[in-house]
């Protein structure tokens, strides 16, 4: 099941920013990660329907947020963790050649 919430890069890249960011807007979410509101949508609805992002309606605006439990929060630190230590090891192994 995990494999399949995050089985896309942009999955990845949407949770990474949603940590980051807090409650945003998706047209703002959108160009933040530099993709189009459409494409950006369908990756957030499968999130939405593995339990780790939720959404709300103000007027016009749909706002998205990570969800407030436990194992999402642990989930995005680690794969926050783990995208530092991998850039980390890149410039390692760039700077030695």
């Amino acid at each position: 099941m995990i494999e399949e919430a995050l089985g896309a890069p942009l999955r990845i890249r949407i949770l990474l920013a949603l940590e980051k960011w807090g409650e945003i807007n998706v047209t703002e979410l959108a160009h933040i990660l530099g993709t189009n509101y459409s494409k950006l949508a369908a990756h957030l609805e499968a999130l939405r329907q593995y339990g780790l992002v939720e959404d709300k309606r103000i007027g016009r605006a749909r706002l998205v947020k990570l969800r407030e439990a436990d194992v999402v929060i642990s989930l995005v630190r680690a794969l926050r963790v783990a995208d530092e230590r991998l850039k980390q090891l890149g410039k390692t192994e760039t700077s030695t050649y």
